[in-house]
């Protein structure tokens, strides 16, 4: 008997789409490429890989430099300079803002989520968007309803929060890995 769970999610006439969010955290990369945190940790301090990012302490890949640099390293996954195949983009988190409105079906309604619903979709701590103080302290976007008895989020002004709070990741040196390779360009 065949699995009929991938028929369901793709009928598009499921309440819900499918939520394909544009940013992956350390253990998402890793489970995508089959490596250890410890590899991916080392790679990322010597320059390999595709650009990384932090928001508070967790470390964050753009779903396209990933995807990019996965192109990239169907040839070779470092350059003979020793520096990392992908360079972020001036523009990476706002193309990549486009990228998801882009994927996003056309809906008339808006669809929110739960504080757990939108912190499995998007890997970030649950307690960002449960805790009012910690949602207000970051400025995350929500909708509060019937007097802040129910908290719902929209998931592309979520990621358009984190897109703008998104800092490079520094090497073992302290710079910014995007500056050592702009400047070695």
């Amino acid at each position: 008997m065949a699995d009929n769970t991938a028929d369901r999610q793709a009928d598009p006439g499921t309440a819900e789409p499918l939520i394909q969010y544009p940013v992956l955290n350390e253990t998402q990369l890793c489970s995508r490429w089959n490596l250890s945190p410890k590899t991916l940790q080392r790679w990322r301090s010597e320059g390999i890989g595709p650009p990384a990012w932090h928001i508070n302490r967790s470390v964050r890949y753009l779903l396209m430099e990933v995807e990019a640099f996965e192109r990239k390293a169907q040839v070779t996954w470092k350059s003979s300079t020793g520096r990392a195949l992908s360079v972020s983009s001036p523009t990476a988190r706002e193309d990549a803002i486009e990228q998801m409105m882009q994927q996003r079906p056309a809906r008339r309604d808006q669809i929110f989520y739960s504080c757990k619903a939108v912190a499995d979709i998007t890997g970030l701590p649950v307690y960002w968007f449960q805790q009012d103080q910690e949602r207000q302290r970051r400025g995350i976007p929500c909708y509060v309803f019937t007097n802040g008895g129910v908290i719902r989020f929209s998931i592309e002004e979520v990621f358009r929060w984190e897109a703008h709070h998104l800092r490079p990741c520094h090497n073992d040196a302290g710079t910014p890995v995007g500056a050592l390779q702009s400047a070695s360009s």
